[in-house]
């Protein structure tokens, strides 16, 4: 989600994307104020986000209030968490509900299973027509040219709230047609969710299915799903908790569910790691694994790999603790008497360290070949 940020009447703006920092926001005012002629609140003047219509919803938000700059950072993670349908309720659901600040929008995308949608209902006679066929007002055949399609349509729109979007018709999953017959499948809250995946069955509403997860809950959703195995449904959309790790993985097996949810178990077993995300991050770029089976792997072997963040200098010193055996007190004796930054250098010269976007990167067991395809070595 990027905002466009601007002073007064908004001749220029600057965008941001978040999440961001208080720093970055601060950096944009300071730029706006050489840039923007007259006085005037600082605001955000347009929203690109895959939520339509979004701007009215968080356009008052106080960017130089850390509290404010924290909500949207919540609210843009919620977004890039959510499938392109659950954006398209999400839209309709800001509509239905009154909203008059940042807390009414994020309890709003934390109700959004709340909400389903009707596709391409947009209109009061497009829903009456709607709720005829499927039985929410029973009339026999040779009389339905004859019934008030927009006054059935008004009618269920005024005691059931919801909102008319260009997707379609979203209201409260409670009030749609033949919803309280089959429950959707609980998962065990107690689990990080790791990724989403859309699964559509035919004669069945798209289920959002929700990895890692027990095998209880994979039967249960087949069984909501009415199908045998997770082949005999379509895999729609998925969306990885952490975009940057998504955005590594290619695949061109077409994984199973079952693959996915292997990979999730691997991944969560990581999730609280210090820094484990970002050396991930690092060794699928440095890697370049073909399948999610392959970046499967790599995580389990995320032992083998070391992200260096001390610079040549850190490195020079912990390379020589490890391959002399000294303790800190003999590194600290050393220090004045030694280039540790020359030798730094030299041992991420010899140990074949890559530069990846996300730092640099040893391999342990064997170690990077001196010359990559497309690899930057540390020079």
């Amino acid at each position: 989600m990027t905002l466009y940020l601007t002073h007064g009447n908004g001749e220029e703006s600057i965008p941001l994307e978040l999440p961001a920092s208080s720093s970055q926001v601060e950096e944009i005012d300071i730029r706006l104020d050489d840039i923007c002629s007259g006085e005037g609140n600082f605001r955000i003047s347009d929203v690109k986000s895959s939520v339509k219509g979004l701007w009215q919803f968080i356009r008052s938000a106080d960017l130089l209030a850390p509290e404010d700059l924290e909500k949207l950072n919540r609210i843009s993670r919620q977004i890039d968490a959510m499938s392109e349908k659950e954006h398209q309720i999400f839209a309709g659901a800001l509509l239905s509900e009154c909203i008059s600040n940042l807390d009414d929008v994020l309890q709003t995308v934390g109700r959004i299973g709340q909400y389903g949608m009707i596709p391409k209902v947009t209109c009061d006679r497009e829903l009456g027509g709607y709720l005829v066929e499927h039985g929410k007002i029973d009339c026999p055949e040779h009389l339905k040219p004859y019934l008030d399609y927009v006054g059935i349509g008004a009618e269920f729109y005024g005691n059931c709230g919801g909102a008319y979007t260009l997707d379609g018709y979203v209201v409260r999953k409670e009030h749609l047609p033949n919803h309280s017959q089959e429950p959707e499948p609980w998962r065990n809250e107690n689990r990080d969710e790791m990724l989403r995946i859309t699964l559509r069955a035919e004669g069945k509403p798209d289920y959002t299915l929700v990895l890692p997860a027990d095998e209880e809950y994979l039967d249960a959703v087949k069984a909501y799903l009415d199908i045998d195995v997770f082949a005999d449904a379509m895999l729609c959309d998925i969306r990885f908790k952490v975009p940057y790790i998504g955005e590594l993985i290619r695949d061109t097996d077409c994984p199973a569910v079952e693959d996915y949810n292997d990979f999730a178990e691997a991944l969560e077993d990581i999730w609280q790691q210090d820094g484990a995300l970002l050396t991930y991050a690092a060794v699928l770029e440095a890697e370049r694994p073909d399948t999610l089976r392959g970046a499967c792997e790599l995580l389990q072997d995320l032992d083998n790999y070391q992200r260096i963040t001390e610079g040549a200098y850190g490195y020079g010193q912990q390379r020589l603790q490890e391959t002399l055996g000294l303790d800190d007190e003999a590194i600290y004796e050393l220090d004045g008497y030694m280039d540790f930054e020359k030798y730094g250098q030299d041992c991420m010269a010899n140990d074949c360290v890559t530069q990846t976007e996300f730092g640099l990167l040893r391999r342990l067991e064997p170690p990077f070949p001196e010359q990559r395809q497309g690899q930057q070595m540390f020079r």
